[in-house]
């Protein structure tokens, strides 16, 4: 057999093993819903900043205790963020996204419990010092046309 023969073979079998592949990928089911809250601080410093997230009624989310709050999973032009699978805030029909933002005993959103319903948005912008939920970032630029 001639390396030009067996060449042919074996990029006949690796095109075949793509060709195998390709629509198991196609139909690989979407990462379920999320719900992302975003947070901006003027100054740009996130250093302690973390999340306390529950469900009603009063139900920590796995992981998540006033003490050691979620750190933030990402960090984008805007600030950072904090994303939980939606499924995580619901209980029977409702998913109130329940959340405190937070250093240690500094509270944003004038120290209020906030929430906001999963089920009408799954994204929510924070601005520093603002108890304004936006659930647009169209919406934060209007309430704060400083921010470009």
């Amino acid at each position: 057999m001639s390396l030009r023969s067996v060449l042919v073979k074996v990029l006949a079998a690796v095109a075949m093993a793509f060709a195998t592949l390709s629509p198991a990928q196609a139909q690989a089911p979407a990462a379920g819903p999320n719900i992302t809250i975003h947070y901006h601080r003027v100054d740009g410093n996130y250093e302690k900043w973390g999340i306390h997230l529950w469900k009603s009624p009063n139900m920590p989310l796995e992981g998540v205790e006033w003490p050691t709050p979620m750190v933030p999973t990402g960090k984008d032009a805007y600030g950072v963020y904090w994303t939980r699978e939606a499924a995580e805030f619901k209980t029977r029909t409702r998913m109130v996204v329940n959340y405190i933002i937070h250093k240690g005993d500094i509270k944003e959103q004038g120290g209020k419990d906030m929430n906001f319903d999963g089920n009408t948005n799954k994204e929510a912008w924070i601005w520093e010092n603002d108890s304004k939920i936006y659930f647009s970032l169209d919406e934060v630029k209007a309430g704060h046309p400083e921010y470009k």
